[in-house]
């Protein structure tokens, strides 16, 4: 650190600057010793005294210069105070007059002064003695940060020709990289233009197979039904002969008995009797159900004789009048996890059921008990309906896996009808020869020709299919935008609408097609009229919940009385005519009940729930 020093010249200069000039003199000096090996080191020293001097001097030069200048001051300051206490009387003669007494107190207060204002001199002195100090602890900071700059500003190139270095080898990887790029991707060009090439001619390959499959269907179809008009000419004959036998027995009866001749009144009055009360046991199947029976049984002699013919043909077990049930007769477990679907058999003495464990279990309805008799598998997913043919020998059911599959009752596999790219939520069966309906979470509805296990038609739908009914000439499905839709079967086109107020979780069709049973989110049973497209019924019940979006509800065998299961387990029953609630049955289900079934003699009700539980009830 550099010190002022006062010399008794009066002058103040740097001591840096005095031993700087007096090492500078010892240099010159010829004694000194310069040579040899340490004449180096010191030479260094003296260079950095110099710059030590030459950059301390520069700073203290304005306080030298003051404080210099100060002294001026004060020694003229002395001298005139001297000269004015050594000749106050000459002074006061020659330019005053007669001598006075000098004003000690003027004197003190200026020297006072003066004292104040060296003072204050040496004040500033220390100030920018401070402020150098400052100034150097400053440069001593800054030439320290300067130094770790520089090492980081060395590190930083360092790392920046590192990049450059990887940056050139990333050039040339990426070069080699396009270069196989552009090869793969002409390749790709050119597979890619072999593909839709192959797509094309695929396409037209499909397009002509399916045409072909189409024309085949089609004249099988026709073939069918000329097979199916001379079969039904036939059994009406043998039925038409038949009865004419049996009044011909009848007569010849009467008149062996000798009781009354023939062609009496009383002979016409027994005869008109028996065939009035024979039409009227048959309660609502009129005269046409007669010859349906009767056509039925000969169905089931001739297919021995035509086994190519695969005609359907109805039960002879036919509901006159159902039962509601009031009590379980049985309740059990009957699969491993919930259970989506239950359906009858036509004979009434089996019903099925599937669920999420991917598999079919048919029952045996024996003695008011459930006994398993045969397993059903080959599913990828979930079961979601079931349904039997109307001969009982084939089972076709719609599964997670979007696919709907097709059984014999004895437990092989028959078909899976595949197409669907989404959950298959319904299949039933038409009533025409080999014929299915699918629809799914898709968006679409799709036909089947069963022989074939091909889609014989496609409808694309803007909403999700949650369940599908059909007849011979129409197709009815329910969607989740709220819309029951109906559709022609010989085209594409949907004739006919009709919006409620939620999402359709099912659809019902009774046995003579005429009256329809949906059921909606909104906790809502509607009725169907479809010869006069109006709602007959709407069932409600306090509550009644509808426990998830494939809930079914459905109709008993005689149409007088519609059911459904509830979220809280209960089941609801309502009779159609009035729209009351005729029962509910509770106390066995615990969980939501996802489905119900009623047998075709109308003497049990099977449902099952989310629990893996089937309960069974009946009236007796």
């Amino acid at each position: 650190m550099c010190q002022l020093l006062l010399f008794p010249g009066g002058t103040m200069s740097a001591h840096g600057g005095e031993i700087g000039k007096r090492q500078q003199q010892q240099q010159q000096q010829p004694g000194a010793t310069s040579r040899g090996t340490g004449a180096g080191w010191k030479r260094h020293i003296i260079g950095q005294l110099k710059h030590r001097d030459r950059n301390q001097k520069g700073r203290f030069q304005d306080v030298i210069q003051s404080y210099n200048k100060l002294l001026e001051k004060s020694s003229l300051l002395k001298q005139l105070t001297e000269n004015i206490q050594t000749e106050p009387a000459r002074f006061h003669e020659e330019v005053l007059g007669p001598p006075r007494l000098p004003d000690i107190d003027v004197q003190q207060k200026e020297i006072e002064e003066l004292e104040a204002y060296n003072g204050k001199l040496a004040v500033e002195a220390c100030q920018l003695r401070a402020r150098t100090q400052e100034q150097e602890d400053i440069m001593r900071i800054q030439s320290i940060r300067v130094t770790d700059l520089s090492d980081t500003l060395e590190s930083r190139i360092n790392h920046k020709n590192q990049l450059l270095d990887d940056l050139a080898l990333i050039v040339a990887t990426n070069a080699d990289l396009k270069e196989d790029y552009d090869h793969i991707h002409s390749q790709k060009q050119r597979l890619e233009a072999e593909y839709q090439n192959k797509v094309v001619a695929l396409m037209s390959i499909t397009d002509d197979i399916m045409k072909r499959k189409a024309a085949d269907a089609e004249n099988q179809n026709k073939l069918n039904d000329r097979r199916k008009e001379e079969l039904w000419r036939r059994q009406i004959k043998k039925a038409l002969r038949k009865s004419v036998s049996t009044d011909a027995g009848l007569e010849h009866a009467q008149t062996s008995r000798g009781t009354e001749t023939p062609g009496s009144p009383e002979v016409e009055g027994t005869v008109k009797k028996t065939r009035s009360q024979s039409m009227i046991s048959l309660g609502t199947s009129k005269f046409m159900g007669t010859i349906r029976n009767v056509l039925g049984l000969s169905f089931r002699k001739e297919t021995v004789d035509l086994p190519n013919e695969g005609n359907w043909h109805h039960s002879s077990n036919v509901c006159v009048l159902c039962c509601v049930p009031t009590k379980a007769l049985c309740n059990k477990e009957v699969h491993e996890s919930e259970v989506h679907a239950v359906q009858f058999s036509p004979n009434s003495r089996m019903v099925a059921t599937g669920g999420a464990d991917r598999v079919i279990k048919i029952w045996n309805v024996n003695h008011g008990m459930l006994q398993v008799c045969r397993t059903l598998e080959g599913s990828g997913g979930g079961i979601t309906s079931i349904e039997f043919d109307p001969s009982g020998l084939h089972i076709l059911a719609a599964s997670f896996d979007g696919a709907a599959h097709l059984w014999k009752l004895d437990g092989k596999a028959y078909e899976s009808l595949t197409g669907h790219t989404g959950k298959v939520t319904a299949a039933k069966f038409k009533m025409s020869l080999h014929r299915a309906v699918t629809c799914s979470l898709d968006r679409t509805i799709r036909e089947w020709d069963l022989q074939k296990a091909a889609c014989t038609r496609r409808i694309s739908v803007s909403s999700y299919c949650s369940d599908v009914v059909c007849s011979d000439y129409y197709m009815i499905s329910g969607h989740h935008d709220k819309k029951i839709r109906f559709w022609d079967s010989r085209s594409e086109n949907c004739f006919r609408e009709v919006t409620l107020e939620e999402k359709i979780t099912s659809l019902f069709m009774d046995q003579e097609q005429g009256q329809l049973l949906s059921c909606s989110r909104d906790d809502v049973l509607s009725l169907f009229d479809l010869r006069t497209s109006i709602v007959r019924q709407v069932f409600r019940a306090d509550g009644f919940k509808c426990g998830c979006d494939w809930t079914k509800a459905i109709l008993s065998p005689d149409g007088n009385y519609t059911t459904a299961g509830s979220a809280d387990g209960t089941i609801f029953i309502w009779n159609t005519r009035t729209g009351l609630l005729e029962r509910s049955l509770n106390g066995q289900h615990k969980t939501s009940v996802n489905a119900v079934t009623w047998s075709v003699s109308g003497d049990y009700v099977v449902s099952v729930d989310r629990g893996k539980m089937a309960v069974l009830w009946s009236d007796y």
